[in-house]
């Protein structure tokens, strides 16, 4: 999961963006070699992410290459987070047992056979296996599988960004606190049943075990391979990596002929090159040279891409994220403090004007809560442009003249909306001073509690605003570096979590929704969009998010 200013699990779109699923997949049986090509049969794939797609003339084989700018951190599940990695784990190599369905729904069955049977006090899932599901040495994936992927996901010593998403499984974290071996609450009644207890409900499970560090590690492979494991890695997707040359800065990956969808992949070889800087993917991609940008469009490309309509049509295919833009607050400043400055300044932005300047990245939107969400009915009103409003609120709070500091780092869109944003507060009678610097000591500075203000973004990666919210508003969360509490806050998010259905949780988000924006948590700005970049060649190109790309159901016309 980002952070709220790093980049995200897929600037996904940051991840976060939908997924797809074509229909040509075709049948055929687990251990047998596969049909001919001329004998295959489309398979169902309803169930797919977002699915089914268009299978109309597609063709088996060809490559597909795809531009990343930087090398993965790894390709174990359980280490690597960064855009490059997380794609490669969520989509490539691995299979969850459940995966997210259409372009907002939930988890639906993927290496699981079907949704878990969860027990009356909502602590127990029973999940079924499938029986076809192997790994890429050919072995059955079964649910001891499991037992051990989660357990060393728990080894203090493998110190997993991930381990403490699992902290609800009852004995998880006495396993990461080495104060047990073993993680009571998982148990193997059969080989194709895995049984999980929790300490308490949270209706965030469901989507966690949609995250790819949650998926089946053979841990003859994890042992055999040792260090090597996070570039040539072992696992149960729907491609095996061939090929790591981090000297000539690529990775192959072909496909695995025992897959548990018969028929996919539909292309012979996937080939990641990174090293290639935004320019020059520019440059590769209108070229031929490559044919996907694993990041999407930055805003210097969307700029491009964008305002051409030839390029639009033919590169850029916009995707569904649940992602939200907004400025932190730093209440240590003593005058915003007072929500009614808080509010003023969301008054005083003009969204329109600020995000025409992300070339159809984000849209305006006056919330903390993405646009569109699972579920989700919104009571709360959105801030819209009322400079008067702002003028009369500043003077109500005794503000005469107003200076603050705006820190940004290098990434887009900040240094130019930062810009925009002087004159816009500069309207209303509030002085912004632009404090530009590097990434990665804008990172420090924000952690530390630096600045009167600074923008912020996350990617929602667990298909809930509970993720926004107890990482960044409750007066907890890990990335609320400015100091907001809310004590009403804090207890509708702790009820949310426990909520026995989406439904019912949502119901409880919206009234904190309603409440962060009456109490102007944040400065809200845009809801994200992400805008992928694939050669026209590409059909039936999806993604989701939260994952990336879906290479295992697209073709390539030739």
């Amino acid at each position: 999961m980002a952070g709220p200013h790093d980049e995200p699990t897929r600037r996904l779109v940051l991840a976060a963006g939908a997924a797809g699923a074509a229909t040509v997949l075709l049948s055929g049986c687990g251990g047998d070699p596969p049909p001919p090509a001329s004998a295959r049969i489309p398979a169902d794939v309803r169930r797919w992410a977002p699915g089914p797609g268009d299978p109309a003339g597609a063709r088996r084989g060809g490559k597909v290459i795809t531009a990343w700018s930087d090398e993965a951190q790894s390709y174990d599940p359980a280490v690597g987070w960064d855009l490059h990695s997380w794609e490669a784990i969520s989509t490539v190599l691995y299979a969850p047992l459940y995966q997210f369905a259409g372009q907002y729904d939930g988890p639906a069955p993927h290496a699981a056979a079907g949704p878990p049977e969860v027990s009356a006090d909502g602590r127990v899932y029973t999940i079924p296996l499938r029986a076809d599901v192997r790994f890429h040495n050919g072995r059955p994936v079964v649910a001891a599988d499991y037992i051990y992927t989660w357990t060393r996901l728990m080894d203090p010593e493998l110190a997993s960004w991930a381990s403490s998403y699992l902290f609800g499984i009852e004995g998880a974290e006495a396993v990461n606190g080495k104060k047990a071996q073993q993680i009571r609450g998982l148990s193997a009644p059969d080989p194709h049943t895995l049984r999980v207890q929790l300490t308490e409900p949270d209706v965030l499970f469901p989507a966690l075990l949609c995250m790819p560090y949650t998926a089946a590690l053979p841990g003859e492979e994890v042992r055999r391979l040792g260090a090597e494991f996070g570039r040539t890695p072992v696992g149960s997707g729907p491609m095996r990596i061939t090929r790591y040359d981090s000297k000539a800065r690529r990775a192959v990956f072909e496909p695995f002929d025992r897959y548990f969808w018969p028929g996919t992949p539909i292309i012979d070889t996937l080939e990641y090159r990174w090293g290639i800087g935004y320019p020059l993917q520019t440059l590769q991609i209108i070229g031929g040279r490559v044919d996907v940008l694993g990041e999407g469009l930055v805003a210097s490309q969307a700029a491009r891409f964008t305002a051409d309509a030839t390029m639009r049509e033919r590169f850029v295919q916009p995707v569904p994220v649940n992602g939200t833009q907004w400025l932190s607050v730093n209440l240590k400043r003593r005058e915003l403090r007072d929500p009614r400055v808080r509010q003023a300044l969301n008054w005083a932005v003009d969204r329109e004007q600020l995000m025409r300047l992300t070339f159809g990245l984000s849209d305006p939107w006056g919330s903390p809560f993405p646009k569109k969400l699972d579920r989700y009915r919104r009571t709360a009103k959105p801030y819209t442009h009322d400079p008067e409003r702002a003028r009369a609120l500043l003077r109500q709070a005794g503000i005469g003249k107003l200076r603050l500091n705006f820190l940004h780092g290098t990434q887009d869109p900040w240094p130019l909306l930062g810009q925009v944003l002087q004159q816009q507060f500069e309207a209303v009678g509030v002085e912004i001073g632009l404090n530009a610097m590097s990434q990665p000591a804008f990172e420090l500075a924000t952690s530390k509690g630096e600045g009167d203000l600074y923008g912020s973004h996350l990617y929602i990666t667990l298909n809930s605003a509970l993720e926004l919210v107890s990482s960044n508003f409750t007066s907890d969360a890990a990335y609320n570096y400015g100091g907001y509490a809310n004590p009403r806050v804090d207890a509708l998010t702790v009820k949310a979590r426990k909520a026995r259905s989406v439904e019912a949780a949502n119901s409880l988000l919206a009234e904190v929704e309603d409440e962060l924006v009456r109490d102007a948590s944040g400065v809200f700005v845009g809801s994200m969009n992400f805008l992928a970049a694939r050669a026209p060649e590409i059909r039936n190109y999806q993604m989701r998010g939260e994952t990336g790309t879906y290479y295992d159901r697209l073709w390539v016309k030739r």
